[in-house]
């Protein structure tokens, strides 16, 4: 994981908060939960100092964050966060959620991010053993109609999203950002 991370480090511009979190992981093979905290409430104060009313957090059973969904704004205000999100997010958390989601959700390194999410799946007993990618594939394309799991369990749905995949429902918290 040690090497993983410097390869990681040495693809892109890291801002120096979240070096600072990635240079103490290289040693340890982990993020700290109160780095990784520390990262999330620290992009929350960014936005908050931007002017938004409310930045919720979704906490999965693996310890990964995402910002919730939140209400439409006008397409001006929409614009303004897209920049403000990506900003704050670059600022103090998006590589640090990146190296993060790997750890607790693909600690196998797999490429294939479907292949990471059916090992996940797996290694928390949420589908049978004999599930496979290409299932998992068909399922979630939506081309067979027919979800064989619950997308709604949230350690489902953490090993998606430490995985890249995004999924909200009309059910979930949303924030209240204008």
């Amino acid at each position: 994981m040690s090497e993983w991370i410097e390869q990681w480090e040495s693809q892109g511009n890291i801002a120096e908060s979240q070096k600072t979190i990635l240079d103490k992981a290289k040693s340890t093979g982990e993020i700290s939960t109160s780095d990784y905290e520390k990262a999330w409430s620290d992009y929350r104060q960014c936005m908050i100092d931007k002017g938004y009313k409310e930045i919720k957090l979704i906490k999965y059973p693996s310890g990964l964050y995402a910002e919730a969904g939140h209400k439409q704004g006008t397409t001006i205000q929409e614009s303004r966060y897209s920049d403000d999100s990506t900003e704050c997010g670059d600022e103090y958390v998006a590589d640090v959620q990146d190296v993060y989601g790997i750890i607790v959700g693909n600690p196998n390194l797999y490429a294939d991010q479907a292949q990471a999410v059916v090992d996940c799946l797996h290694r928390d007993s949420l589908v049978p053993k004999d599930y496979t990618v290409s299932r998992f594939n068909k399922e979630f394309s939506g081309t067979d109609g027919n979800i064989s799991f619950d997308m709604q369990n949230l350690q489902v749905r953490s090993c998606l999203v430490s995985n890249g995949y995004n999924v909200g429902y009309a059910t979930d918290d949303t924030e209240q950002l204008w």
